[in-house]
């Protein structure tokens, strides 16, 4: 089968589930019903432009950092969700359970997120965004090295035969298929207002704040965030934004959780928390920026001076130093990082330190994921004392802001950073940028760097390029 009007090869999907329902009829117990997927070849096609095109509920994608994983899905074939904070680790527990139990481990794949403080009061803007929350597609558009697939699901009941599955199969692969695209919009309404949280001012006795408590000796990093809401005269239909975000970035990680319609929660960011690869993990220590330069000539001047920048190198150094302890508990063989290296995206550059090492026997993936987060690039140092000042000062919830967000399945798990991320709630965007705040930071500098930061986001919403 293929995504246009070409005709679907209803034998062989009905072989498919002839040949997947044994295997799942003997893992079925106490009556629950199971995933039963079957995946056809598709033609190419633009997955968000596909995604918009259906009107189905939750929508999510995943474009993973070098462009080789794609992923448009709709639909909740199965959701693993959590709303107490004490119960996240036994969520993913749940979550690999059912990976490493189904016969049709290799294709199921669970899109979603955490929230940044599992106890955090939310307030009202992050009612659909639990602390935990990871979705199985129903319907899935994936390309994966260069090549299209096409997945449909059905939970399967055990009184049903092959003939009855197959025709509930048939029936969506039928609706999946994109015969009139929906157009993406390059332009988007027109701003009616912008209001930051918190204000100049309020940044400035935040940043005070922090330098008091870093001279003291009570921190030595703490990251302060901004929420910039931005109000439209129309709603945003958040798959143009994220397609527009992919114009204008490169080596991002794109992002769309939208449990319904009006409310998403998206993005272009650059941080890896942690990628499985076999048995090894792989993480990166990302912190200190500058803008990018107007010319090759300055672009390479700044980034010079990052590299030589006292102040930046020193923040650097503690997201390092705090990411190599976390992999002394879970890891062994560290490959330790050598000096930090530039990264360049299209508004500003980074340093970055990879890291990676053997994992332990026994670790699961929620293990790693609290262990590992929040990293010292957007909670801070120590962390215990940085998070504390950040819930004080800081005049809005995170919700799933620089939270834990991505793909976990059984041939590739990636969980990128939620940062340089925007929740999308009809008419508002509000835009989440943070700073690290160390010694030799001021209250201009580092509202400089938000702006820088947030830029490329605020240009594409506001009519510019980027």
């Amino acid at each position: 089968m293929t995504v246009g009007t070409e005709k679907i090869d209803h034998e062989d999907i009905r072989n498919q589930v002839k040949r997947f329902l044994p295997g799942i009829k003997s893992t079925i117990r106490q009556g629950r019903p199971l995933p039963l997927l079957v995946t056809r070849k598709a033609s190419p096609v633009d997955i968000l432009q596909w995604l918009k095109s259906h009107s189905v509920y939750p929508r999510l994608y995943w474009y993973d950092r070098n462009g080789s994983v794609e992923i448009g899905g709709y639909g909740s074939l199965m959701t693993v969700s959590e709303n107490d904070p004490a119960r996240l680790s036994t969520a993913f527990d749940k979550l690999s359970g059912i990976l490493d139990k189904h016969p049709q481990r290799g294709l199921l794949r669970f899109l979603g997120g955490c929230c940044f403080f599992p106890q955090e009061k939310q307030d009202k803007r992050w009612e659909d965004f639990p602390p935990f929350w990871f979705v199985l597609p129903q319907v899935v558009m994936l390309r994966k090295n260069g090549e299209f697939f096409l997945s449909v699901g059905v939970l399967f009941e055990d009184h049903e035969d092959d003939h009855d599955i197959s025709a509930r199969i048939l029936k969506y692969f039928e609706k999946a298929k994109a015969k009139d695209l929906s157009p993406i919009r390059n332009q988007f309404p027109e701003v009616i207002t912008r209001t930051d949280h918190p204000d100049y001012a309020g940044w400035k006795n935040s940043i005070n704040t922090s330098l008091h408590q870093i001279d003291n000796g009570k921190i030595d990093k703490v990251v302060l965030a901004r929420r910039t809401d931005v109000k439209f005269k129309e709603a945003v239909e958040a798959v143009d934004y994220v397609h527009a975000l992919k114009r204008v970035n490169d080596r991002c990680y794109f992002f769309l959780f939208q449990p319904r319609q009006g409310t998403a929660f998206l993005g272009a960011t650059p941080e890896r928390l942690l990628k499985i690869e076999e048995n090894r993990l792989i993480s990166e220590a990302v912190s200190g920026s500058v803008a990018r330069g107007a010319d090759p000539d300055e672009d390479k001047h700044r980034g010079a001076w990052l590299l030589k920048d006292q102040k930046e190198l020193s923040e650097q150094k503690f997201v390092t130093d705090d990411l190599i302890a976390k992999f002394c508990q879970l890891t062994r063989k560290i490959d330790l990082p050598g000096p930090p290296e530039i990264v360049k995206l299209v508004n500003v550059q980074h340093l970055v330190s990879k890291v990676s090492g053997v994992l332990r026997n026994g670790i699961s993936v929620g293990q790693m994921v609290s262990s590992l987060h929040p990293t010292a690039a957007v909670g801070g140092c120590p962390v215990s004392a940085a998070i504390s000042l950040i819930e004080r000062l800081e005049p809005f919830s995170r919700g799933w802001y620089a939270g834990p967000i991505g793909i976990i399945s059984h041939e590739l798990t990636e969980m990128a950073v939620g940062i340089r991320s925007s929740l999308v709630i009809d008419r508002v965007v509000s835009l989440f940028t943070g700073a690290g705040i160390v010694k030799g930071s001021t209250p201009e500098s580092e509202w400089k760097e938000i702006e820088d930061k947030m830029s490329t986001a605020f240009k594409v919403l506001s009519g510019g390029q980027g």
